[in-house]
């Protein structure tokens, strides 16, 4: 199964969409997250990294959900961490902003995933969920290269691309949603994903020296490791 380059409706955050749209498909992707294995995968591989992570960045934040989660995880283990939450869309990061308002652990920032603003090692992690599939070729190696740039380890949380996925989202995501986002790029999305040799090559071509790829129930997987 071939994987498709295309581009998604939220891929362009200036003429596709009014704002009710965007933040439905936002609310959309935290439900994702939330039931299909997305926020579980994140925090087996949280619990891995020795010691725990204190500063993190969250690249491609959307709707700043896992930013949330993944402070308040490891506030119940007894650790103390900040996140900087990253978007490149003023827009998403206007709803985001709401979603997080009040908390002191999590701070906004415009950022572009291929050029990002920080210096080498200024994270413990840093991590991508839901997004990494929405660059191709040369950006793909950019992303992965700048991550593990910034960070020390890094955990790229993303769709295993294969019939069954896009299937299940082609079928099942119009039993929960009518937001046509939702609708039209998440079986996109799941054509638009790499399989883990893909992404174990591209973190390779990034310079990684630590690769290791996980698969997890619900079409995902984890890319971890970096270069440190």
């Amino acid at each position: 199964m071939p994987r498709l380059i295309a581009r998604e409706l939220m891929d362009d955050d200036t003429t596709s969409g009014d704002d009710a749209l965007w933040r439905g498909s936002l609310h959309d992707l935290a439900r994702v997250n939330r039931l299909l294995g997305g926020r579980r995968c994140l925090r087996l591989e949280l619990d891995r990294i020795e010691p725990p992570p204190r500063t993190i960045l969250d690249v491609a934040t959307g709707g700043a959900d896992l930013p949330a989660f993944m402070l308040d995880h490891l506030r119940s283990r007894g650790i103390a961490a900040t996140c900087v939450a990253v978007d490149r869309s003023p827009k998403v990061l206007a709803i985001a902003a709401g979603r997080v308002s009040g908390r002191d652990d999590i701070r906004l920032q415009q950022a572009d995933a291929t050029s990002l603003p920080f210096a080498d090692k200024s994270f413990d992690l840093a991590t991508i969920v839901l997004a990494f599939h929405h660059f191709d070729g040369d950006a793909a190696v950019a992303v992965l290269r700048e991550l593990a740039r910034v960070a020390k380890t890094v955990i790229v949380n993303d769709l295993r691309r294969s019939m069954l996925a896009y299937a299940f989202a082609k079928y099942a995501f119009p039993l929960f949603t009518r937001n046509k986002f939702t609708l039209a790029d998440g079986p996109m999305s799941v054509l638009r994903a790499y399989t883990p040799q893909e992404v174990s090559a591209l973190a390779r071509n990034a310079g990684w020296t630590r690769v290791a790829v996980r698969n997890y129930p619900g079409y995902r997987m984890a890319l971890v490791g970096g270069t440190a």
